[in-house]
């Protein structure tokens, strides 16, 4: 399956296009990150967060067991194979200690030898020439050095392969684990910007919020939410670098209940535009949003009947139109 490109302000957007033209789970999904959407801690966008995504491949694990079995005997081979050079190179150098007065024994123990090594060869698929043992040896010694280069050559082009099924079969960070990692990294961070808060997190079904809770929070809340929004991008960052860009669920990270707060406004203001445009027939454009608040106004309108939403702009002013159905 090719590589596809998708962006968004956040890597939530953009993940969430190329499922989209993909048309499969999220389960299903292959991506890496090239680019993160770049922000300050008021939220300032520069750029969009850019990934590329395909369908992922089947791995076939039957082979990847092959492959680890014949690791594993070539190793076993080679260990032995070093330990019959080492008897080789101790007998060498036996014979050559031998006294002149027992020559005709040490002929004969060297005969010995090289059938010994002859027989040693045969079985090791290898060939004997009946020549002395110290060329004997030498040969053998040659045999293995091309054969464990030949095995970690094999070896090495098998655990490339090895390593992208790896990837592609690595398990998914369930949600409790994101929790505690999510939990750490923002009590740490209030903390050190001198904010009394306390830090829990509550899993609905594939949803993980952490929320902190306290009071005077409101440098960590920011201008119309930009600093808590920066914060929830940067805990999305750190889940998918130590997940390897597999991490279940989604994440929202919450202070001080002003996500809460906002959903309710946006809520009701989005009713009241909505029965304007309802009432005299005009289109209202609202100000720019981010996306997350844009969400929530296009599902409020989409309960309206006579009313529709679409969306204009781009970057950090795209913003919602609400309009009388048939208008446009």
């Amino acid at each position: 399956m090719e590589w596809i490109e998708t962006t968004g302000s956040t890597l939530d957007e953009a993940k969430e296009r190329a499922l989209d033209r993909l048309g499969v789970a999220e389960d299903e999904l292959e991506y890496e990150v090239l680019e993160e959407a770049t922000s300050r801690m008021l939220g300032l966008k520069k750029t969009d967060a850019r990934m590329r995504a395909r369908v992922r491949p089947a791995s076939p694990r039957s082979k990847t067991e092959r492959r680890d079995r014949n690791r594993r005997g070539d190793r076993s081979r080679g260990r032995d194979k070093r330990s019959g050079n080492g008897k080789g190179r101790s007998g060498a150098k036996k014979d050559s200690s031998e006294s002149n007065a027992r020559s005709d024994e040490d002929k004969g123990s060297r005969a010995d030898e090289n059938r010994d090594a002859s027989e040693s060869g045969r079985r090791r698929g290898g060939r004997s020439d009946g020549r002395s043992t110290d060329r004997n040896t030498t040969g053998g010694s040659g045999r293995d050095r091309g054969g464990k280069l030949q095995s970690t050559e094999k070896a090495t082009a098998g655990n490339g392969r090895g390593n992208r099924e790896e990837k592609a079969d690595v398990e998914k960070m369930d949600l409790a684990t994101q929790a505690e990692i999510t939990e750490g990294f923002l009590q740490g961070l209030l903390d050190k910007m001198g904010l009394d808060a306390r830090v829990a997190s509550t899993i609905d079904e594939d949803r993980l919020t952490v929320e902190a809770h306290g009071l005077n929070l409101g440098l960590a809340i920011g201008q119309g939410g930009d600093t808590v929004r920066a914060i929830t991008e940067l805990s999305r960052t750190i889940i998918q670098r130590k997940s390897q860009g597999s991490a279940a669920g989604s994440l929202i990270v919450d202070v001080g209940g002003y996500r809460e707060r906002r959903r309710s406004f946006l809520e009701d203001f989005a009713r009241t535009q909505a029965e304007a445009v309802l009432e005299d027939g005009q289109a209202r454009a609202l100000e720019p949003m981010a996306a997350a608040d844009r969400k929530v106004i296009h599902d409020v309108v989409g309960e309206i009947e006579g009313v529709s939403t679409a969306s204009e702009g781009s970057d950090t002013s795209r913003r919602v139109v609400i309009l009388a159905e048939g208008a446009g």
